[in-house]
């Protein structure tokens, strides 16, 4: 099978790509010149330089593919109009390419987010029922590029899959996390608990194969997770302190003072123009009850059963930031 992966250098995108060529399928791997291409290395992928926000450098890559997995995506930007850039209009870009050059293409599956769907309460996890309310320009943006996929589906057969937080090898996400917890701190913000849903790599990526090989209804999309709906941040830093094999002191930081710390840094962001994980708009998502969702649907429908279990994710990946000197 001939595929296409955009955001093929990233954390995602490169595990994508390595089992999609273990499978034997032939893989082109869209990166842009200034992508830093070590997950790629050695790769069977055809590396093809292409950028989604210039469509006219995206025709050779979407021609004759018959999957195209669209995981290009921004994760940090200074405001909604730097994320919209990538995650909107860039999306709106490869889907014009496609009908213009590969109309025919069997599938497009856009990786979208949970940040799309938005927040819930601890008692009810998203479904796909449920309307989609994001509070973030991330989320904002994702829902935007999603809408715009989908958008096709009377011409192009497209699908969506909305993960929430993903962790493992190469991944920067979750890095903060460990490192505190090696601190022997155990956070929380605000004195409430906290929840949200995980998932590893590996099994989104799984997820993400089945969306490809399987029939799906046109303009649909679903959201995904490892089997359990919703943990509590204490108790996934506790299952942290295993696998890094360190005690913890619990500390329950102010919603207050996180404010002050959070709009300090945005002030010194909004100077120096370089851009952050944590500004403003990022606090209005970690001040949230809850970020979780249900994968019975993908589960139900496609027989997607996860494998990795987090105390098993942690484990490994704790042991590939040690080896990578990340930890």
């Amino acid at each position: 099978m001939r595929v296409l992966v955009t955001g093929a250098s990233g954390f995602i995108g490169s595990h994508l790509t390595d089992v999609l060529t273990a499978a034997g399928h032939e893989v082109t791997a869209l990166v842009r010149t200034t992508s830093n291409l070590r997950w790629l290395e050695g790769s069977p992928a055809k590396l093809l330089t292409g950028d989604v926000l210039d469509k006219d450098s995206l025709a050779s890559a979407v021609a004759d593919q018959e999957i195209i997995f669209h995981v290009a995506g921004a994760v940090i930007a200074k405001d909604l109009q730097g994320f919209d850039s990538t995650n909107f209009h860039g999306s709106e870009n490869i889907m014009e390419a496609i009908l213009q050059h590969n109309p025919g293409v069997k599938k497009v599956i856009y990786v979208s987010s949970l940040a799309a769907g938005g927040p819930t309460t601890p008692d009810h996890p998203l479904t796909e029922d449920d309307p989609s309310q994001p509070i973030s320009d991330y989320g904002a943006s994702k829902l935007r590029g999603e809408e715009s996929v989908l958008s096709y589906s009377d011409r192009i057969h497209t699908v969506s899959i909305r993960p929430p937080i993903v962790y493992g090898p190469r991944d920067k996400g979750l890095l903060t996390f460990f490192k505190v917890v090696k601190m022997h701190l155990k956070l929380n913000l605000g004195m409430s608990h906290r929840y949200i849903t995980l998932i590893h790599v590996s099994d989104l990526v799984q997820a993400m194969m089945l969306l490809a090989e399987k029939e799906t209804v046109s303009g649909s999309f679903y959201y995904v997770n490892d089997g359990v709906p919703a943990r509590s941040w204490f108790d996934i830093q506790n299952e942290l302190a295993k696998a890094l094999d360190v005690w913890t002191v619990p500390l329950k930081l102010p919603l207050a003072l996180a404010f002050i710390s959070i709009a300090a840094m945005h002030i010194i962001q909004k100077i120096t123009g370089k851009r952050s994980f944590l500004n403003l708009n990022k606090y209005s998502e970690m001040a949230q009850r809850a970020w979780i969702c249900d994968g019975r649907k993908i589960c139900d429908e496609f027989g997607y059963s996860p494998k990795v279990t987090v105390e098993d994710g942690f484990v490994e990946t704790t042991e590939w930031y040690r080896e990578a000197g990340w930890l």
